[in-house]
């Protein structure tokens, strides 16, 4: 009896273990986004978007050249990045960013790191 009850434990520390979402800290770039059910890449528009999301809960948003110093929160289930003007909320999808914008659907991805040799 006592052995199963360890091996319940056991497996309800484990799923709570995957249920918990990683911090959002990083590098993130907009990968692509939808609009009217199409699905484009930024470079059709020569756009370029990018958030760096330091692990103190600063950071900056760069957009096409253009740097802004933000703050952001993880909440769990989303992202929310304050810039100097506005507040946008982001939800969590795995390791994307996702932002609904006015019909528009923005998909920000992982900047992937380089090994280091």
């Amino acid at each position: 009896m006592k052995r199963i009850l360890a091996l319940l434990l056991c497996a309800l520390l484990f799923l709570g273990l995957l249920g918990c979402s990683k911090a959002a800290g990083g590098s993130y770039f907009l990968d692509y986004m939808t609009a009217d059910g199409y699905r484009m890449k930024p470079g059709l528009f020569s756009m370029s978007v990018t958030l760096d999301l330091e692990e103190d809960g600063v950071g900056t948003a760069n957009y096409n050249g253009t740097v802004l110093g933000i703050t952001w929160t993880d909440t769990g289930r989303t992202v929310i990045v304050s810039g100097p003007t506005k507040e946008l909320t982001f939800s969590k999808d795995g390791d994307k960013l996702i932002l609904h914008s006015e019909g528009t659907i923005l998909y920000f991805s992982p900047v992937e790191e380089e090994d280091e040799d």
